[in-house]
């Protein structure tokens, strides 16, 4: 079974804090929302006591912690924590005092994700790779050469910012898009999961906003496959999870927009972990951060 350690994953809509074993196998795990923290003392003092709960007899001496800003190694200081505002400012050797007894690994949300994935999941067995997630909002982590690329400032994989068209990639793409997009078709009360409704009815408006996403997302994974070259994409979040169908679309769409000789090299897959993937790539950060530690 081997030792076990703690994943927390802090988003912007819940804090999930996970105990697993060394087969990274979720013995117990606690879910609360996020809310509106007044001070990082009653966020992690939340995550404290979560922690308490699924770890009662403190068996765990490694903490890996899942936030969603940009991080690299070396950070000091965090940065445009715009999900969670009380981080803001928030000095890396502070965020680990708060927790004494154990040895702590802090990393980006999608990157812990990424590298779930590659050494266990989806992309398994490949050097570079690309996950990305559709969601509210949209990330990714790019591996290359088997680990994590953070770039200079820790920006990279930050592709919700890409412009395609005429705006960024998150603003024409994520789940918030097509949201919108759902409102201004069909009403107020329309969803994204309304819009995928009317479009597999044949519904001809919807069929229209579906066949426009198609387009502009796989202008940005070709436009990936381009710069990176990554042996797959690992695509998730609740857009795709919901519509796996689109992944097929999307890359049928790209490879006519790349170089020749890579047309038959663009693969995506679906990831191998699901909702937990956040909690669990936490705590694997931790386990291998740390290993022989």
């Amino acid at each position: 079974m081997g030792e076990s350690v703690i994943g927390v994953d802090i988003g912007g809509t819940n804090i999930r804090v996970g105990l697993l074993d060394g087969r990274l196998e979720l013995i117990r795990k606690e879910t609360a929302l996020t809310g509106d923290f007044r001070s990082v003392d009653e966020l992690f003092g939340l995550v404290q006591r979560l922690i308490a709960v699924v770890d009662p007899e403190g068996s765990a001496r490694k903490i890996g912690i899942a936030l969603p800003v940009p991080w690299r190694e070396g950070t000091e200081r965090i940065v445009d924590s715009t999900n969670v505002p009380c981080l803001e400012g928030l000095s890396v050797r502070q965020a680990k005092g708060y927790f004494p007894r154990h040895q702590v690994v802090l990393e980006n949300d999608v990157n812990v994700i990424a590298l779930l994935e590659s050494a266990h999941g989806a992309s398994k067995g490949r050097k570079h790779s690309m996950y990305i997630t559709v969601s509210t909002g949209i990330g990714s982590g790019l591996i290359l050469n088997g680990d994590i690329f953070h770039g200079a400032n820790g920006y990279a994989g930050e592709v919700g910012g890409l412009i395609v068209s005429d705006n960024t990639l998150e603003a024409l793409c994520s789940g918030e898009a097509l949201e919108k997009a759902s409102r201004l078709l069909f009403g107020e009360e329309a969803t994204a999961p309304m819009l995928f409704e009317r479009y597999r009815a044949s519904d001809a408006r919807a069929a229209g906003v579906v066949a426009l996403w198609v387009e502009r997302f796989s202008n940005a994974i070709a436009s990936f496959m381009q710069m990176f070259d990554p042996e797959i994409f690992v695509i998730g979040g609740s857009v795709i999870h919901h519509n796996p169908w689109l992944i097929d679309e999307v890359i049928e769409s790209a490879r006519n927009k790349v170089l020749d000789h890579l047309k038959e090299k663009i693969h995506a897959v679906m990831p191998a972990f699901g909702p937990d993937a956040g909690v669990i790539g936490a705590g694997y950060a931790a386990l291998n951060h740390f290993k022989g530690a």
